[in-house]
């Protein structure tokens, strides 16, 4: 297939999956990485696509991930709501993970007081929370610090996650539809596997800005988490793919 035939076929598919990550393109096309990756350059030199976090997208629909502590202040109460849904599901859990992102990061000021319980996280500001709010015993990943998202980031982590079972892990996500939960980071999938494989309850909580949206790396299928924790009542399309004794809502998006 020469390059012609392969940008036309990335482009027919980019309209209709809005991005498409690095590995996407090298299946769709049959072709090498180094191909698949001379294809995106020409195409974003065409100001056709975004290159991304190992992949691209439209130019248009493609919303670039905001800095986090740009992002730390953003629909502050619609965090507060979903943090406090999210304690009501600790009950006697005993060790609780708590995953990088600004939305997981409101849960701590709502924590109760247990002094038996043990958090685990690879997120300084979390961590920084947690000694804050909390009596909890509280453990931070070891490894080299991302000045990005504010956390412990590589190998390292990864392998010490493998030392705890974990009761309760709490993780946002870059977007949901209908085929699942996504990503942003190529580095992303094998932490996020390695937390399921660890957990005995995994709960994903997201805004409403981010239902409906596709990213780079799908990771989890519905199947994998065991609740979903969102602000406002989800499309009838993407609600019929979960089971809706997994879905919880925040006590305001009930009837939205």
């Amino acid at each position: 297939m020469n390059q012609q035939k392969r940008l036309l076929k990335i482009m027919e598919e980019l309209k209709k999956k809005k991005s498409l990550s690095l590995r996407d393109i090298i299946e769709l096309t049959n072709s090498s990485r180094d191909t698949a990756r001379r294809d995106t350059i020409k195409l974003s030199d065409n100001n056709l696509v975004v290159r991304n976090y190992g992949g691209i997208s439209l130019v248009n629909s493609f919303n670039k991930i905001d800095g986090y502590l740009d992002r730390t202040n953003n629909m502050t109460q619609i965090k507060k709501e979903l943090a406090k849904k999210a304690v009501s599901l600790i009950n006697q859990k005993k060790l609780i993970y708590f995953d990088v992102s600004t939305t997981i990061s409101a849960i701590p000021q709502f924590l109760p007081a247990k002094k038996e319980l043990h958090s685990v996280t690879n997120s300084i500001d979390i961590a920084d929370q947690l000694l804050r709010n909390t009596n909890y015993k509280t453990t931070m990943l070891g490894g080299a610090l991302d000045g990005e998202t504010r956390s412990v980031a590589g190998g390292s982590p990864l392998l010490e996650l493998s030392k705890y079972q974990i009761d309760i892990a709490f993780l946002s996500c870059a977007g949901i539809d209908e085929k699942g939960i996504y990503y942003a980071h190529e580095e992303d999938i094998a932490m996020k596997t390695k937390i399921k494989e660890q957990s005995k309850l995994l709960v994903i909580i997201c805004d409403h800005t981010k239902v409906e949206l596709s990213h780079n790396f799908p990771v989890y299928s519905f199947d994998d988490i065991d609740f979903f924790i969102t602000d406002r009542k989800l499309p009838t399309a993407l609600s019929e793919k979960i089971d809706p004794t997994k879905i919880l809502y925040t006590k305001e998006s009930k009837n939205v």
